[in-house]
């Protein structure tokens, strides 16, 4: 799922800037994995009622603390799809087209519907608590 999520990227950028390189699709697919978690968090949250503690209630405070960590995902991520295994993925999907319905589609499901259902289950999770 994330390497058709790196394919895709890599070649839409490809096509509308002409930009030839891994880090934006890399960084499109760490987005995705966050947007993922977030959705298990929520999942967490609603059942359970558990929830992640924050380091301290000043929002600028827990963004420096969390910049960091966020840096170091997107650093592993971006390892992770470099040279050679962009190459592999691109050989992989080289038959496809990346503007087709039945992708685009795939991309939604795969990014936007659990964002907005990480969404919607925290506001209830939040009004349930």
């Amino acid at each position: 799922m994330y390497n058709f999520v790196f394919w895709f990227f890599y070649k839409f950028f490809e096509w509308r800037k002409k930009f030839k390189s891994p880090f934006l699709p890399a960084s499109m697919v760490g987005l995705t994995m966050i947007i993922h978690l977030g959705l298990i968090h929520a999942f967490l949250r609603y059942f359970t009622g558990f929830n992640i503690g924050v380091i301290s209630n000043k929002y600028g405070y827990n963004r420096l603390i969390l910049l960091p960590i966020v840096l170091l995902w997107f650093f592993l991520v971006y390892q992770l799809y470099y040279k050679k295994r962009s190459d592999e993925i691109l050989k992989h999907y080289s038959e496809s087209c990346f503007y087709s319905l039945k992708n685009i589609l795939y991309i939604i499901l795969v990014i936007v519907v659990p964002l907005i259902v990480a969404i919607w289950l925290t506001n209830l999770a939040v009004k349930k608590a």
